[in-house]
């Protein structure tokens, strides 16, 4: 299960428990009986792990796992089908302790003496890394250029701290403090920053449960409407045949991708620092 889709059950659980206050909450395939469970869920009151069941007692189940996901209508090997009907729940992540010092100790490395606010950025979707399983070539159709990224810290790294997750392929940008973490010591971290920017997928819906104001980037693989926050500055670029969800490379996302500039990138950054 992806990081992005896991925080995404977690705003579904929430919902479920207001409705259903007594019953048991369980992720997974119903008709297999298979609980799946997801380190985006620890600590987290709502979602039971299959040790933590009571066979005796009723439950209900949410059925988003991989090959099913509520956003997908249907999909085929190039292609996914949206259902444009599907609007996200704002997610929940609840850290432990040690992840708790853990950002406090980043964050105090890096402020020192400064007064600055800090800006989370991420210019890959980083998912499929941390995870360690192969990026998928549709993934590339979600990678905005590096220098782009680049001059969006130096417009802005008179004003502002950015810092940045950093593992293995990871893409460093300059004039930025990176620190070594897995995605849930990331997040951690990223609930102690001021502001998220950063390419739709695990750490926008990180940043969406964090309560985080953000800059999305959509390019025109998936509508913000479908995965996205109406509390979030998301870009989406509408051309033909937008939103395409092409599994594989796309001529189409690399001209939306293209299309996305980083002037507007700032001028959305700029609307969320004057909230």
């Amino acid at each position: 299960m992806g990081f992005g889709d896991s925080i995404m059950v977690t705003g579904i659980a929430r919902k479920v428990r207001e409705k259903y206050p007594d019953l048991q909450i369980v992720v997974g395939e119903k008709s297999k009986g298979k609980v799946h469970y997801s380190d985006m869920f620890k600590n987290n009151p709502n979602i039971l792990s299959e040790s933590e069941v009571d066979k005796n007692k009723k439950k209900i189940w949410i059925e988003s796992v991989s090959g099913k996901r509520p956003y997908i209508s249907f999909a085929t090997e190039k292609k996914f089908y949206w259902n444009s009907e599907h609007v996200p729940f704002k997610g929940e992540l609840f850290f432990d302790k040690n992840e708790i010092n853990f950002a406090k100790n980043i964050l105090k490395r890096i402020k020192s003496n400064q007064n600055k606010k800090i800006v989370f950025i991420e210019p890959s979707r980083a998912i499929r890394v941390f995870s360690k399983k192969n990026v998928f070539d549709g993934e590339k159709n979600r990678i905005w250029k590096i220098e782009r990224w680049q001059k969006i810290v130096d417009h802005c790294k008179n004003n502002f701290l950015f810092i940045q997750p950093q593992y293995e392929g990871y893409q460093p940008i300059k004039n930025v403090y990176k620190f070594p973490s897995d995605f849930r010591q990331a997040c951690s971290v990223m609930s102690l920053c001021d502001f998220f920017i950063g390419w739709e997928g695990g750490f926008a819906h990180a940043a969406a449960a964090l309560d985080k104001k953000s800059v999305v980037l959509f390019g025109g693989f998936i509508h913000p409407n479908i995965t996205g926050y109406k509390f979030h500055n998301n870009i989406y670029i509408d051309i033909d045949g937008s939103p395409c969800g092409m599994r594989d490379w796309c001529e189409h996302c690399e001209k939306c991708k293209d299309l996305i500039t980083v002037e507007m990138v700032l001028n959305e950054f700029n609307k969320i620092i004057s909230i």
